[in-house]
């Protein structure tokens, strides 16, 4: 319970319940500041109950600065301390905490906001990227599948017209293959853009055979069974290379990559099908290959766009993202600082009032709840003012 001197202004706060003892009967009481006497009863009249958190600077002793002038006992009322509240010079208010009104708006609306766009950001964009290497990576081998087996089916489709074309000419020998210009068409044929077709002998144990190219679209490895040559121009590739040549022999289909050196010195990945002409008494294989990237250069620029598009789309998120921080800041800045400067100048004005300041001037026109909250100091103010004139025309 509050109780204001009628004199001085001096505010008081008293415990209700000790005061009650005294209700109906006539005891008189002194004020500690100006020595103002007035009657209980009038003091009753003149209590109002206070907020929860208001407490007057100067109400260090509560009614023990005033004095009884009767036999009664005086009612000792000595306001709890609260460690929660600070010392202004002016009053006694809450303590703000280690963060304040507007390091909350900071935190709330827009570190923990931007924080998880970031996250949501950073997720889609690993996402997409994902996405854009599967669908790339895929592409890819579904085309170098396809590429593949063109190269099979070829070989297979040439060997087949080679033992048609020879079983029809059994006078033609090996040594004529590429000099045959009708066999020579058969056997030596395009594949795509760079790839052909060739006929090799595999090695035989009883002539002494070596590998033998007999048909060719570089006409002077023809007949030539020095598979050593080759070992020299490919070097530390030719395990490759002769993994798959070797994997025919006994007349069966080998597939498979290896690396090829080029005449300006430039290794490239190459794909090489092998298939028998099934002749009796002929071991002769028909072998088809292309370089790999002639399938694989479509899907290498659907690799490239497809990253382009991922990287364009993190820039795009990431200026989004930067001016989302820079404009929500300003604005938690600027509202941020009108609220808690309004709050601040309300918080001062009411502390003035708490202390008998009743001519402290409210001045705030928000038009939202701290404007609600001013007129209710105001009127708060207008109350205890107009309470003080009728106490003092009353005394």
């Amino acid at each position: 319970m509050t109780v204001i001197c009628e004199e001085c202004g001096k505010v008081y706060h008293i415990d209700p319940d000790k005061l009650d003892q005294y209700k109906g009967k006539s005891v008189r009481v002194r004020c500690g500041s100006c020595g103002h006497v007035t009657e209980i009863s009038k003091l009753f009249e003149a209590a109002e109950e206070p907020a929860d958190d208001f407490l007057a600077a100067d109400d260090d002793s509560g009614m023990t600065s005033m004095e009884q002038d009767t036999d009664e006992a005086e009612p000792e009322p000595e306001p709890a301390p609260r460690p929660e509240r600070i010392s202004t010079g002016t009053g006694e208010i809450r303590s703000g905490g280690w963060l304040g009104l507007r390091g909350k708006m900071m935190l709330l609306f827009l570190v923990i906001p931007i924080l998880l766009m970031a996250l949501s950001g950073y997720f889609s964009q690993k996402q997409l990227n994902r996405l854009a290497t599967e669908i790339t990576d895929e592409s890819t081998e579904l085309v170098l599948q396809e590429g593949k087996e063109k190269l099979m089916q070829k070989a297979r489709d040439v060997a087949l017209q080679a033992e048609i074309y020879l079983k029809a000419h059994p006078d033609l020998v090996r040594e004529d293959f590429f000099y045959d210009p009708d066999f020579s068409g058969i056997a030596v044929q395009s594949v795509g853009e760079t790839g052909y077709t060739c006929l090799i002998q595999q090695p035989e144990a009883e002539t002494g055979q070596n590998w033998t190219i007999w048909a060719h679209p570089n006409p002077n490895i023809i007949g030539i069974d020095d598979i050593d040559m080759i070992r020299k121009a490919l070097g530390p590739y030719f395990d490759h290379f002769f993994e798959v040549l070797t994997g025919a022999q006994g007349m069966k289909e080998s597939e498979g990559f290896y690396r090829w050196k080029d005449p300006d010195g430039k290794i490239r990945e190459k794909y090489m099908a092998i298939s028998p002409i099934r002749l009796e008494g002929m071991p002769f294989l028909l072998m088809s290959t292309a370089y790999i990237d002639e399938f694989t250069n479509k899907t290498e620029t659907l690799k490239t766009s497809a990253q382009k598009l991922a990287t364009d789309t993190r820039n795009i998120n990431f200026g989004i993202l930067i001016g989302a921080i820079v404009l929500i800041g300003l604005i938690i800045i600027i509202y941020g600082y009108r609220l808690t400067r309004n709050i601040q100048y309300l918080t001062e004005a009411a502390d003035r009032i708490s202390v008998g300041d009743l001519e402290a001037e409210i001045d705030v026109h928000s038009k939202d709840e701290i404007g609600n909250l001013a007129d209710a100091i105001s009127r708060m103010q207008d109350s205890l003012r107009f309470s003080i004139e009728r106490l003092r025309r009353r005394r």
